[in-house]
């Protein structure tokens, strides 16, 4: 199963409400190259203008808070996790020394999906339901919570923040992903089939829509019927260890167990930190934990 979170283009829908009129200055005459590279969908430019706007200059704090959530955005589209989490904690530091608002929805969103990104849905949980009680119409949120729930092994809230999210953004492919794969872990196998097919009517070309219906239907026991789906998922990310997994897991449910096992060692390459595809894979091979 692909995790939803990594079906996100965090990088392009990351976003900041200013914490006070003050932080509604124009954004070029902050960090006018910074902004540029943002609108490029040039990452490592942004962080490497936005570090030389920090050190340039003395801002007030809500012009200086801006800076570090765009900068912690450029982070998170990176992957730099670690440097994300310490952008958005020096921007609570410096709402909560000034009286801010700590529950600004966007920053606390923005932390929580830096500690998914280093799997601490435990963390994140905390932020993404104090966001999503201020903006209970945001799909990202939603399909943020949502994941992390799932990542806690809490399937029927995750359904529900799903559904939240279908409901708020119905054109949202990976708000159907999520709670397809929600229906998988509380075996609801049919309603999670009808999600998935929701999600690749929506992307059709996808690979984590594609894979979720495959893992849908290989869950359901019908892996004939998605093994074309599950190959079409599989050319699109060949790379991606669940995806793999889940050819795999289709392959042997209809008897190809040569080329299921080969696919299956694959997977394991790929995500060795998996515990989907970690379980299989000594399953397969008679490997202990």
């Amino acid at each position: 199963m692909l995790d939803p979170v990594r079906l996100l283009t965090i990088f392009a829908v990351i976003g900041f409400a200013p914490l006070t009129a003050e932080a509604q200055t124009p954004r070029e005459q902050l960090c006018p190259e910074g902004y540029a590279a943002l609108s490029d969908n040039d990452a490592e430019a942004a962080i490497a203008a936005f570090q030389d706007c920090l050190a340039d200059q003395f801002y007030d704090w809500p012009q200086e808070a801006e800076l570090r959530t765009r900068l912690g955005a450029a982070y998170l589209a990176t992957a730099r996790s670690e440097e994300a989490l310490i952008a958005y904690n020096q921007i609570f530091a410096l709402v909560e020394a000034n009286d801010g608002d700590v529950d600004n929805p966007l920053i606390r969103r923005n932390r929580a999906a830096a500690y998914l990104q280093l799997d601490r849905p435990e963390d994140a949980i905390t932020d993404l339901e104090i966001a999503l009680a201020r903006i209970p119409e945001d799909g990202f949120t939603a399909v943020l919570a949502g994941s992390a729930y799932l990542d806690l092994y809490r399937p029927e809230e995750a359904v529900a923040a799903f559904d939240q999210a279908v409901r708020a953004e119905p054109d949202y492919p990976s708000a159907w992903i999520g709670r397809s794969a929600a229906f998988v872990e509380m075996d609801l196998t049919e309603l999670a089939v009808e999600d998935a097919q929701e999600a690749v009517a929506l992307a059709p070309e996808d690979p984590g829509a594609l894979n979720a219906l495959c893992w849908a239907l290989v869950k359901d026991g019908r892996a004939a019927d998605g093994l074309a789906t599950c190959r079409a998922a599989s050319d699109a990310a060949p790379e991606e260890g669940s995806i793999t997994h889940s050819l795999a897991a289709a392959l042997e449910q209809i008897g190809e167990t040569e080329e299921a096992h080969r696919l299956f060692a694959l997977a394991h390459e790929q995500a060795p930190d998996d515990p989907v595809v970690t379980a299989d894979y000594e399953r397969v091979f008679n490997q202990t934990p």
